[in-house]
């Protein structure tokens, strides 16, 4: 391996490892109805048989969807997403007894990693896919994970929504979120975490109930399409591929060949550049060879 090529791979990796910033555990304490801790398990539950999240990375939103906000007041999504800041997206819902606390849990911790905050560069939606919650359950959750999560603007750009049937099973659709309703009154669907852009796009899926810091911030930048996020970011967003089979960001071995495939060229013009001065100025500096007239030198005819 070239030591260009080398270098690009050791800057790929630093910058990898630079942003997967452990959180700390939560420690506040729970409350009745807005954050719970949940007994983490790696377990997949038998009733999620066949709930797979399907790739529709790229597909839109509906954007004229009415839910409902924390008051009880209808809000379309498309209002949710005014400013053009990227979301994440979760759907659920908030009575679910074991796996919406794991992941909204998860969230909270993948989210504490970052120096970017809720309600600043990105926003979070939370939807209910039960039509039977409420706004009042929805402004409690809003303000119990809010206080977890524990920075300014939170409560302000985390959103807990509410809706029925069809609409919220039209957005759930829209993401490849599949999710029914059991015998006994309970829901069974997947977990994971939706990058959405500012227009409403689908741009990323993180699967599972702990999205790491790393992979929040390569999934927030690629949805921030160049908006969101320092040229070091773009750079170590480049760097990576989204691997489906591993639910998260894998160093990608074709960008570092590019990368040190194009550090390799410039080297070489780089020093091709530096031999062709050093020659000219060797020519300029060399004394007049024999045979050739000093130049104010008188010679008889």
């Amino acid at each position: 391996m070239s030591r260009p090529v080398a270098r690009a791979l050791a800057a790929c990796r630093i910058a990898a490892l630079a942003m997967m910033v452990a959180a700390p555990a939560a420690a506040q304490r729970s409350l009745d109805v807005g954050f719970q801790q949940a007994a983490e398990s790696s377990e997949a539950p038998k009733e999620l048989e066949g709930l797979a999240v399907t790739d529709r990375r790229g597909q839109s939103l509906p954007m004229q969807a009415t839910l409902r906000d924390e008051s009880g007041q209808p809000v379309t999504l498309a209002s949710l997403f005014a400013d053009g800041r990227p979301r994440l997206l979760q759907l659920g819902y908030m009575k679910c007894p074991m796996l919406c606390s794991l992941a909204l849990n998860g969230l909270v911790r993948g989210m504490q990693g970052l120096d970017w905050s809720v309600g600043d560069q990105f926003d979070v939606l939370f939807i209910s896919i039960n039509p039977a919650e409420n706004a009042e359950l929805a402004a409690a959750k809003r303000k119990g994970y809010a206080a977890e999560y524990g920075r300014a603007g939170g409560e302000k750009g985390w959103r807990f929504l509410t809706g029925d049937a069809s609409t919220v099973r039209g957005i759930a659709e829209a993401v490849g979120f599949p999710y029914r309703l059991m015998p006994d009154g309970e829901y069974a669907h997947p977990a994971a975490v939706f990058a959405i852009t500012g227009d409403g796009r689908l741009s990323q899926y993180l699967p599972g109930v702990a999205p790491t810091s790393a992979d929040l911030r390569l999934a927030l930048t690629g949805a921030g399409e160049g908006r969101l996020g320092s040229t070091f970011d773009q750079f170590v967003f480049w760097c990576h591929q989204f691997d489906p089979t591993k639910g998260g960001y894998v160093l990608w071995a074709f960008r570092v060949m590019q990368v040190g495939g194009g550090l390799t060229v410039v080297a070489m013009a780089a020093t091709l550049f530096l031999l062709h001065r050093r020659e000219a100025r060797q020519r300029r500096l060399a004394p007049p060879s024999d045979g050739i007239p000093s130049k104010g030198v008188a010679h008889p005819a």
